[in-house]
């Protein structure tokens, strides 16, 4: 009896462990692409802003109660603000340019981005950051290429991202005012996720250990101790570290269309997240505030009212 009631134990903990959080995302299900949110069990998605035009790339904000993103509903890629309260949104970027890859800050008062505002090739970005109100606009990129994806350091001195202006494509890092510029892969890469400790960052490579397709890796900071996280079998991108640590999020084809996965770090052990029809990417994890997804009787922040929003709805 006491064996029964301890592996019954093991597997409500195991349960809760894979459910007490919450990850946005984009997917183009009905036709166009909105930013969804889902509990890491796979169950209670919503889709946020149900808009004709394009919404993608979501970023929390460090509290949980507003998340960033891109919109075209205004003709050309904008960066938005939504309440997840009142569902309000409001349009930060306001210019022909292409703004686009928002990453909230840790202290929750900025948001960097890559924009071609001051670049004659539209392809060309630079990273960017503003207040959260879209005003103090500072550009921390000018040497030129493509920089993009930027991701804040968890101390918020620190952001990663992605340049080609060496002519490699691989992740930099800088100062959060743009500054001790520095190269961190000597190989192309791509999508740099910041680890909660501050010790490492996890990227996509195909350069790497001698993989043929995009493979999620982590690598300190110093650019040292490169550690091949999937198996290199099928294309892993876009990763996102959880608030924990433990897990990453992230995108992978392996069924024939885009859908996202979690491993464990530790053990490297992936699940399939999402199964839908079409196309699931840009995953973002949830703040601590936010990761613990509430039931009938407890709710938590924004969460617990989207929940009851869309109980109601049904």
């Amino acid at each position: 009896m006491k064996q029964i009631f301890s592996s019954l134990v093991m597997l409500l903990f195991s349960m809760n462990a894979w459910s007490a959080g919450t990850i946005s995302f984009t997917s183009d299900q009905t036709g166009n692409l909105d930013i969804y949110i889902i509990d890491t069990n796979g169950e209670n998605l919503i889709n946020l802003t149900e808009h004709p035009a394009d919404d993608y790339s979501p970023t929390w904000s460090p509290d949980g109660r507003s998340m960033a993103y891109v919109s075209e509903r205004d003709g050309n890629p904008e960066i938005y603000v939504m309440d997840l309260n009142t569902k309000v949104q409001q349009r930060l970027t306001e210019h022909k340019a292409t703004d686009i890859d928002p990453a909230w800050s840790p202290d929750g008062r900025s948001i960097a981005f890559a924009s071609n505002q001051a670049r004659d090739h539209a392809a060309d970005t630079d990273i960017y950051t503003m207040d959260v109100n879209g005003k103090k606009v500072k550009r921390l990129t000018n040497k030129g290429g493509n920089n993009s994806t930027p991701t804040w350091s968890p101390d918020g001195e620190w952001i990663a991202f992605r340049s080609t202006h060496d002519g490699i494509g691989g992740i930099h890092v800088m100062t959060a005012d743009g500054e001790k510029q520095r190269a961190l892969t000597q190989v192309s890469a791509t999508n740099p996720t910041w680890a909660p400790n501050g010790k490492q960052i996890c990227i996509s490579s195909e350069n790497l250990a001698g993989v043929a397709t995009l493979t999620l890796f982590i690598v300190n900071v110093d650019g040292k101790n490169i550690q091949k996280l999937t198996n290199g079998t099928h294309v892993s991108d876009e990763p996102n570290w959880s608030p924990d640590g433990t897990s990453i999020v992230y995108v992978s084809a392996r069924d024939g269309s885009k859908a996202l996965y979690v491993i464990n770090v530790a053990r490297g052990e992936p699940r399939q997240l999402t199964e839908h029809v079409g196309q699931d990417f840009s995953p973002a994890w949830a703040p601590t505030a936010f990761s613990v997804a509430p039931n009938s009787n407890t709710q938590l922040l924004q969460w617990g009212v989207l929940k009851r929003k869309a109980h109601v709805n049904r």
